[in-house]
This record gives C-alpha cells, sequence and structure tokens, in this order.
C-alpha cells in the first residue's frame, strides 16, 4: 500500500510540492507512532523506494532521519524516567536498611536481602510506613529471603 501511496504522491504536479512534503511528513508519523517497531525500518524502506526520483527519496530519506531524531528523543525521555524510578528504589532500599540497623541493630541478612531485591515501590513505602509505628522486626512483615 505505501508503495502505491508513494506512487500517487510523485504524480502530484510540482506546484503541490508543500503539500506533498505535508502528505510524506503525516505518513511518516504514521509508520513512527501507529506501527510497531519491528516494522517500522520495513516500512520506512518501502516508502523511500516508491519513489522513482533521486530527489523526492532523498527527501523521504531526510523526513525519515528526522523521524529518527524523534525516537532518540523518545528514548532518551524514557531511560531518564526509567533513571529516576532506579534511583527512587535504590533510596527507599537503602533508607530503609539504614533505619532497621538504627533501630533494631543485627538486622538478619535475609531480611536485608529481602528489601534489597524489592523494585516494587509500593512495598518499599508500605514497609517504611510499618516502621514509623513499628516494636520489633516482624511487626513490619518483611519475609526473609534466603
Amino acid at each position: 500500500m505505501l508503495e502505491r501511496v508513494g506512487a500517487h504522491l510523485q504524480a502530484m504536479p510540482p506546484a503541490e510540492r508543500q503539500r506533498w512534503r505535508d502528505l510524506l511528513h503525516y505518513i511518516g508519523a504514521m509508520i513512527y507512532h501507529e506501527r510497531n517497531e519491528n516494522e517500522q525500518s520495513k516500512l520506512q524502506e518501502a516508502l523511500e523506494q516508491s519513489m522513482r526520483s533521486e530527489e523526492l527519496r532523498q527527501e523521504v530519506i531526510e523526513m525519515g532521519k528526522s523521524m529518527a531524531d524523534v525516537l532518540m528523543e523518545r528514548g532518551e525521555r524514557k531511560g531518564r524516567t526509567e533513571g529516576r524510578t532506579e534511583a527512587a528504589i535504590k533510596t527507599r532500599q537503602e533508607t530503609l536498611v539504614r533505619q532497621l540497623r538504627k533501630r533494631f541493630g543485627d538486622v538478619p541478612r535475609g531480611v536485608v536481602r529481602a528489601v534489597q531485591a524489592t523494585t516494587d515501590v509500593a512495598q518499599l513505602d508500605d514497609w517504611l510506613d510499618r516502621f514509623a509505628t513499628a516494636d520489633t522486626l516482624d511487626d513490619l512483615g518483611i519475609p526473609a529471603a534466603r
């Protein structure tokens, strides 16, 4: 279908070049926002190959590069978000272990391992909340990892 669309776009008169570019950008956006990642490069290549003129093909290639920039930015944002989440988990884990040692002294290794293995922020927050009122280590309900 992309080949048919490409052929149709290529048949547009030169006076409609801006409209042609707008349509190509729309198609490119659809490829990168609506299709699975494993399909995107094949679809972009099919769109490029549908252009018979080298000049038009180069425009499609340049458009694809700008879409690649969008994807890189999306990946960078995702990486920053994941990094913040990992930091939040690590901070909670370290705070809980530090507080447990401060209040209860020697904390069993299995409890420390269980806290360090937990990546569920809600669970870590629950243990931190329970810590505020716990009289014993068992009051926290942290299952000891083996």
